[in-house]
This record gives C-alpha cells, sequence and structure tokens, in this order.
C-alpha cells in the first residue's frame, strides 16, 4: 500500500462479482481507513447484485419478472424507472427489451440460417413499447414482463451505488470502482484511463487512446468479443433494437458522463445510431461525452471529449 502526501492507496481485485473481475482502488488517511471502505465497496455489490442478478432465480429482479412480486422494491423500481427514461430519451436505441432480439440471433447462429432483415424489422416493432409503466412514483405491469434485461444499465449503477458508500468514509480521499470496463472515479485528482481497441480486443496491446478522468464514470460497447457466427458470417453481438439487426458502421463506442451507469446506457445508446447522430446526441447530455470508432477506423469524439496530454 504505498502512501504519498494525498494518503495511502489501496488497491485490490475481486472475482467474481457482477460476473467478472472487479477492480477497487481507495486512497485513505490510513491501512485501516482504506480498508474500511474496499470492504464497503465489496459488501455493497454483493447487497445489490443479490437482489438485481437475472442469473438468481430467487433474486428479487427474477421474481418481478416472473410475476411473483407485485411490487417492485426500491433498487428495482429505480432501475425500471431509469430504463423507461432512457427508452423514451433515445426513442428505442436503448431498449431493454432487446433480449427478444438476441434470442432470435441465437437460433440463427445454431441452424447456420440468418433472419431477413424484413423478419427483423417485425420482431423489433413487437419490442417497441415497454411492458410496464409509471404511475405516481410506482411501477405497474402492463405486459409481459419475464423478458425485460437491465444487463446494459444496471451494472453502471451498481458501480455508482459502491462508490459512493466508500466515498461518505471519513478519511477517504478518493475512490475508483472498474466492473469489467464499468467505471466511476471520485476524487480531486484526474487519472488516465486506457481506451481498448475494439479491433485488437488483447490484453498486450497498447490501448486505441489514454483519456484523463476525474469524478466521471466510464464505459465502452463494442462487438469485438462474443461475435454472433452464422455459418460463414461474423456479426457483431451489438443489436440495434430499432432494427433487430447487427451494428455494422462503428467498431465501438466509449462514454463518458458524471456517473456509472449514464456512461453504461449512454455508450450503448451512441453504439447504435449512425455516428453524426450518435455525437449529437453526446453532446445534448450534461457533461457528457463519447468517442467513436467507425468500421472504416476514424475516430470521432464530440465536443466535450477531453484530450489526453
Amino acid at each position: 500500500m504505498p502512501a504519498d502526501d494525498r494518503g495511502v492507496l489501496h488497491e485490490a481485485t475481486h472475482e467474481p462479482l457482477l460476473g467478472t473481475l472487479v477492480a477497487v482502488r481507495v486512497r485513505a488517511v490510513d491501512d485501516d481507513t482504506a480498508s474500511v471502505g474496499e470492504h464497503a465497496i465489496v459488501a455493497e455489490i454483493e447487497r445489490l447484485e443479490a437482489i438485481l442478478s437475472a442469473h438468481r432465480p430467487t433474486s428479487e429482479w427474477s421474481r418481478w419478472r416472473r410475476g411473483e412480486l407485485a411490487r417492485p422494491g426500491p433498487e428495482v423500481a429505480a432501475l425500471l424507472a431509469l430504463a423507461a427514461h432512457w427508452h423514451a430519451t433515445s426513442a428505442g436505441a436503448f431498449n431493454p427489451l432487446a433480449g427478444v432480439l438476441r434470442a432470435r440471433w441465437l437460433v440463427a447462429v445454431d441452424t447456420g440460417v440468418e433472419p431477413s432483415r424484413d423478419e427483423m424489422v417485425a420482431l423489433a416493432t413487437t419490442i417497441r413499447d415497454l411492458p410496464y409503466r409509471l404511475a405516481e412514483g410506482a411501477v405497474e405491469r402492463t405486459g409481459d414482463c419475464s423478458l425485460l434485461d437491465l444487463h446494459a444499465i444496471a451494472k453502471g449503477w451498481i458501480v455508482d451505488r459502491a462508490v459512493e458508500r466508500a466515498a461518505t468514509i471519513a478519511g477517504v480521499s478518493e475512490v475508483l470502482v472498474n466492473a469489467g470496463g464499468d467505471l466511476l472515479h471520485r476524487g480531486p485528482h484526474a487519472i488516465a484511463v486506457g481506451i481498448e481497441d475494439p479491433r485488437r480486443p488483447f490484453d498486450n496491446v497498447p490501448p486505441l487512446t489514454r483519456v484523463p478522468l476525474r469524478n466521471a464514470g466510464l464505459a465502452a460497447s463494442s462487438g469485438a468479443r462474443r461475435p454472433l457466427r452464422v455459418g460463414a458470417v461474423r456479426h457483431s453481438h451489438v443489436l440495434d433494437p430499432r432494427t433487430g439487426w447487427p451494428v455494422e458502421h462503428v467498431h465501438g463506442a466509449t462514454a463518458i458522463a458524471p456517473d456509472a451507469a449514464t456512461a453504461d446506457v449512454l455508450a450503448t445508446i451512441v453504439g447504435v445510431l449512425p455516428v453524426p447522430d450518435a455525437v449529437r446526441f453526446a453532446d445534448s447530455m450534461p457533461d457528457a461525452a463519447c468517442l467513436l470508432l467507425d468500421a472504416d477506423g476514424r475516430l470521432h469524439p464530440s465536443q466535450r471529449w477531453p484530450m489526453h496530454h
């Protein structure tokens, strides 16, 4: 645990948490305080994962999706409200029902036969409206909620809660949590974050670029990993929920926002929109920025994308 005039730096990794490797960095006045901060982060992630996990049949999220709970608890309700907000704000570029489209593509992977674009557009129209609505602060079902998937926003949201839990501890001056690429930093001094090149998603290659980050969240979206292979054709696993078709015009999208949940969902949205629309969308969001790598290898930063010096 190295120390300098800013305090003791405590770094650790935990796996598996949220189905990935979670890296934790806490700077505090002493070792004990830094350790308390780390344990607070892990405890909060474990608490929220138990509530929100789609992989645990007994989680509150799984039970509500199946209709076993009439009303979701505060954490589930908050995420559903956030998902509905971004679904509306993005005009459907973010859709928590996109798993319906992915299920059809997995059938194509198994059979080796691609669906037609017309079929996928038709399927996309069936998920245009969310199967719930918000009424006077409560969540009301309007349809089958069993296929809802909040993965594209939940991980960042959990990271936010965990970081804020540690940041409120007396004597803690800096917190960083990186959950498989969804990260949030809180502290007075900027850190340098490497952005993975989605064309070469390997640990031993230089990053696409580096960006300074301070008191902000960062997330990336790309089709570099887990491709959909249909016969001899390789498709990105990133699907446009408005058309049902894999994204072809960008290799990857990175977003910066005031918190990790916003960065998480913003990376998803700008990775789907046409590049000019994506940049405009990021520019329209307060204190947000994005960097897109298009299919021709060109970089497209939004106005507020910070340059590393």
